[in-house]
């Protein structure tokens, strides 16, 4: 398994309707193309997307750290002027944690 990014995106102030609009729409070509938003052909997996009223999150998994470069880049590229965007690595906390809850009981 590769690392696991929290991938978080927020919607620019004052950006215009049909600016996000077209941004959305590059990002529907994208995922359609590659089946991510930073349309890498691998090595960046795709799991789940989830929206908010404010942006959202997508969580990926990494498996190339030169096409998370590639994913990056793309984002900056095509929604970076409507959209802020950052990658947070998460890590199982249950599993790491697991010892210690089970001596505890």
């Amino acid at each position: 398994m590769g690392q696991i990014y929290l991938q978080r995106f927020v919607y620019g102030e004052g950006v215009t309707k049909a600016a996000l609009d077209q941004a959305w729409d590059e990002a529907f070509k994208a995922f359609a193309r590659s089946g991510n938003w930073g349309d890498v052909d691998s090595g960046v997996k795709h799991h789940q997307s989830y929206g908010t009223a404010w942006g959202g999150y997508a969580l990926i998994e990494v498996e190339d750290h030169d096409a998370f470069g590639r994913y990056q880049m793309f984002h900056n590229q095509t929604y970076g002027h409507v959209v802020h965007v950052t990658f947070e690595p998460l890590w199982d906390m249950d599993r790491a944690f697991e010892p210690t809850i089970s001596a505890l009981k």
